[in-house]
């Protein structure tokens, strides 16, 4: 008769054990709720890429270096994005639209890639009638490297510059990147340019051009979450002006 007892005490605390295994909450998954709905990811901040939805960027080439290029009878023309070479010879300047990219801290630097549009730039020497064009930039900002394709021929690595620090590069208030800085050619780059050319012109470890970037950033991104911002994030486009100075 006491069997029964024991029993039935037993029944009634599975069912207590059950119902509170039930009633706690599940382990958090990789993705949660936000408090206005919206899906949270628990990836670790500043891991994140950040799209970009277009922009602009102005490329110059130094004065030394177009000095250079007129003593050896070459001249520079802008490129447009159906590959058509402008009749009128160029200041050393050309303006690109950025199509798409993204935007990433890697190690406290801006990180990513920035890929412009199909527009360019020609270099022609007058005397030989030799051209290289120049079209196709992409810019690894993880690397700190800006790649094209000459002459329609395979992607190479034009030259190299200082990745900025990321919390003075992204203005959290307009949703941009901003960078200011210069590309020095690679020795690879120079003897490819100087080859299609005819000419002597480029050297490795030189100035190439000046870049000032302006990207926008998808603005619908928590820009100080997303790229591990902290209390720097604010304004930028304050980089150092004697950067400007040595390749104005």
């Amino acid at each position: 008769m006491r069997a029964r007892p024991r029993a039935t005490a037993a029944v009634l605390a599975l069912t207590t054990a059950l119902l509170a295994a039930a009633a706690a909450p599940a382990c958090p998954s990789a993705a949660t709720a936000a408090s206005d709905g919206r899906a949270a990811t628990t990836r670790l901040a500043g891991n994140t890429e950040v799209p970009v939805r277009g922009g602009s960027a102005r490329f110059n080439a130094p004065p030394a270096l177009l000095a250079a290029l007129r003593a050896r009878g070459v001249a520079v023309a802008e490129i447009d994005t159906h590959g058509q070479i402008s009749p009128h010879y160029s200041t050393g300047g050309m303006s690109l639209g950025i199509r798409s990219g993204a935007v990433t801290n890697s190690g406290g630097k801006v990180g990513g890639e920035l890929r412009f549009t199909r527009a360019g730039i020609a270099l022609i020497n007058i005397k030989t009638k030799k051209v290289a064009r120049v079209t196709g930039f992409v810019g690894n900002l993880s690397q700190g490297t800006l790649s094209a394709v000459l002459n329609r021929g395979a992607r190479i690595t034009l030259g190299t510059f200082t990745r900025p620090r990321i919390n003075a590069s992204i203005d959290t208030e307009a949703a941009a990147l901003r960078m200011n800085t210069g590309i020095t050619v690679t020795a690879a780059a120079a003897a490819r340019l100087n080859a299609a050319l005819g000419t002597t012109c480029f050297r490795g470890g030189g100035p190439l051009l000046h870049v000032r970037i302006d990207a926008s950033l998808d603005p619908s991104v928590d820009l100080p979450t997303a790229l591990n911002l902290g209390h720097g994030a604010h304004r930028a486009g304050h980089e150092d002006q004697e950067a400007h100075d040595a390749w104005a």
